[in-house]
């Protein structure tokens, strides 16, 4: 019997009991509260798609439990899944202190008895295990990527000693009823045989029970109060924060809705924030995972994307009193972009790897992105070379200050050399848009040139735009000129409107990402429908498989070891992993893939229109990367992404082992180039061995006038 049963245990009982509830409730209600005054957005669509979701995300840890991290995913899984469990016992203890009859043990008898009380009593002792891991791994371990503080310790104890109670209070009532199937509660029968062998029994143990017992309820209670003032508020939250998650791929970013109206632009203050993002900053478990994942972390710059989230929780925690009463509170309040500081909201590369590592799907670049909108919208307070480029693109309609090219030069020439480029006249099946830099910067027009001869070989029918094209506007919302990305970005859906456009075949995978996911937000005309965008690694692809595009076994390709880069904006952001693969195994060349890769792949660092930005720091990301291809041992580093190409081209001379092997960065294109067997002579390109290595200097910064 449960010593709550009686007076004064029953009082005690009640004022503890919802005394602490109504502190909890209170706690998570101000959080709640001030969750709600965040800006509104729209994650309630396809509810069952979200609640699904749960099942493999909350229930099953999948991201937690992720291959490199075994040790904290075994650990995590045994708590969390533990206290699963555990909550049907905690259950039963809380209706044993109302009454005995109100128990689940007395209204489901041996089912509960023989049927739960086994595996509740093994989780139990699983938890306990999982306590001990996580303070080995705090102890001694001391993951550079954890927050170690008093915090976790704090939550650890708690956790573990209400195993401990558990045991031990279920150890007493065994000693003192002796109720059937005692043995089902192993653990704790173990104990109380061990009480009776030592003669432990009488008053002592009715005393003993109710010390535990108490300690048992005052422990759980205690727990459940200060989690809403802890780090680990994410077992509160991360149920909600999984089922809001977006579910739209990791690469967009959502538009500022209507620029007349807007009291100001992106989020220079909490409150501009929507409520997905402040949910974010209470669900973060300061893990690190994503700035252990982040290149510009790693590379020695200040952008921690982890701290980022934890400083908005912390600004909150300063700015109202009631969310954490004991926290330091300046005399000014400290405004946001001065918590998180403008180099680490520059230093940000939109590459993804934090999202894709966070294991509560908190959404990090769209909150970067938020406050550098806020920066260049509001304050013009950006790195010079963004404002250069962002100057570039309002006068010049694209980003490369130092051209001499035009969108019509690659034509030109190829016209010279007898291949005529048809004019995109809506009479075509695709609209091949070649973008800023397969137009203007002679490395990349070189792609261009390759996919073109492909296509006309492959008989597919495409045209150009020539100077009608503009830029895809990518790179102005990337630098965060939300309108100037608008304004490009309805210009081109006008366009492609009048022209006829249906299929559009583009070779940068920002521009595939950009028109894909983001044109359609800015298309409210429901009429015209949307357009299918097709990155040119997945036409080669098909186009290779239906035969259409025949690679010669004696290309000299055999010869060569080639590695291949994931593009961030193809891999991590949109899942495209095999497809490429394939096209340069079509080739003949060997291959050999570098440690990190598909969607775990290192950034080449050209993100977030870095290709056009000095790093604020540290190394320079693309020859952290290039260093990584260097070991693979391979001959030709493969890309399919101009930018990816340029950043690749600057590490190649960079990086003394890369410049002394010669190494070659070619486009897939390229390589399926000069592989294929031509009908038509003229077309057919040089062999790799023919291709000079990129000379040192020869990088985007240098190619475009920086």
């Amino acid at each position: 019997m449960a010593p709550s049963t009686e007076f004064p245990g029953n009082l005690f009982y009640a004022i503890t009991f919802f005394g602490f509830m109504a502190f909890f409730v209170y706690s998570v209600g101000i959080r709640f509260h001030w969750f709600l005054r965040g800006q509104w957005v729209n994650r309630f669509t396809e509810p069952i798609r979200r609640a699904l979701g749960l099942i493999p995300f909350v229930l099953g840890n999948a991201r937690v439990a992720r291959r490199k991290y075994w040790y904290s995913g075994t650990l995590h899984s045994l708590i969390f899944w533990g206290f699963i469990v555990l909550q049907v016992r905690t259950l039963n203890f809380l209706l044993n202190g109302i009454h005995e009859d109100a128990s689940f043990e007395s209204l489901l008898g041996d089912v509960y008895t023989i049927g739960l009380r086994p595996v509740m009593e093994a989780f139990n002792a699983l938890v306990i295990v999982g306590v001990l891991m996580a303070a080995w791994q705090r102890f001694f371990w001391r993951p550079q990527r954890m927050t170690l503080n008093i915090d976790g310790w704090v939550c650890l104890g708690l956790i573990g000693w209400m195993m401990v109670t558990d045991i031990f209070t279920n150890s007493a009532e065994i000693a003192l009823e002796r109720p059937n199937h005692e043995w089902a509660s192993f653990v704790a029968f173990g104990f109380a045989e061990l009480w009776d062998g030592i003669g432990f029994s009488g008053q002592g143990m009715e005393l003993f029970h109710v010390a535990w017992w108490y300690s048992h309820l005052v422990t759980f209670l205690v727990f459940l109060v200060y989690l809403p003032y802890s780090k680990h508020s994410h077992i509160i939250t991360v149920a909600p924060s999984i089922f809001f998650r977006s579910l739209q791929p990791s690469g967009v970013l959502q538009p500022i809705k209507d620029f007349e109206t807007a009291e100001s632009f992106g989020v220079g203050k909490l409150e501009a924030f929507n409520w997905k993002q402040m949910l974010d900053s209470y669900t973060c478990t300061e893990c690190g995972r994503c700035t252990a994942a982040c290149p510009a972390n790693i590379t020695g710059k200040l952008l921690s994307p982890k701290e980022v989230i934890v400083d908005i929780r912390h600004l909150l925690e300063e700015q109202v009193r009631r969310l954490s009463p004991t926290t330091h509170r300046p005399e000014q309040p400290t405004p946001l972009i001065e918590e998180v500081g403008f180099e680490p909201i520059w230093d940000c590369v939109t590459c993804g790897a934090c999202m894709y590592e966070c294991p509560v799907f908190i959404e990090h670049v769209p909150t970067i992105i938020d406050m550098r909108r806020y920066l260049v919208m509001e304050e013009s307070n950006m790195p010079e070379t963004a404002q250069a480029t962002l100057m570039q693109l309002e006068q010049r309609g694209h980003p490369w200050r130092g051209t001499q090219l035009t969108r019509t030069t690659w034509i030109e020439e190829m016209a010279a050399e007898g291949i005529e480029i048809p004019m995109f006249d809506g009479s075509q099946e695709h609209l091949l848009w070649v973008g800023c830099t397969g137009a203007l910067q002679e490395r990349n027009v070189k792609v261009t040139k390759a996919t073109a001869r492909l296509l006309l070989e492959a008989g597919v029918s495409f045209g150009v735009l020539g100077n009608e094209e503009g830029c895809s506007g990518d790179p102005a919302r990337r630098l965060g000129n939300e309108y100037l990305f608008q304004m490009q970005a309805q210009g081109n859906i006008e366009l492609f409107k009048a022209k006829g456009v249906q299929k559009l075949i583009t070779m940068c995978p920002h521009c595939f990402n950009t028109m894909k996911h983001e044109y359609p937000q800015l298309d409210t005309d429901a009429r015209s429908g949307h357009f299918e965008v097709i990155h040119h690694s997945l036409l080669l692809e098909r186009l290779v498989a239906e035969g259409k595009l025949r690679p010669l076994s004696t290309n000299g390709l055999s010869e060569k070891i080639a590695t291949y880069h994931d593009p961030c904006y193809l891999a991590r952001h949109n899942d495209i992993l095999d497809e490429p693969r394939r096209v340069l195994a079509s080739t003949g060349a060997k291959t050999q893939e570098m440690t990190r890769r598909r969607k775990e792949a290192f950034c080449c660092g050209a993100g977030g229109s870095h290709v056009w930005m000095e790093e604020s720091g540290g190394q320079r990301i693309n020859n952290v990367r290039t260093e990584e291809a260097v070991e693979t041992g391979a001959d030709i580093i493969a890309v399919a992404c101009p930018f990816c190409m340029q950043m690749f081209e600057d590490g190649v001379g960079a990086v003394p082992q890369a410049a002394e092997k010669e190494m070659q960065v070619l486009d897939l294109a390229e390589l399926l180039d000069m592989s294929v067997s031509y009908s038509k002579p003229a077309a057919a390109a040089a062999p790799p061995a023919d291709e000079p290595p990129a000379a040192e200097g020869e990088g985007a910064a240098a190619e475009g006038g920086e």
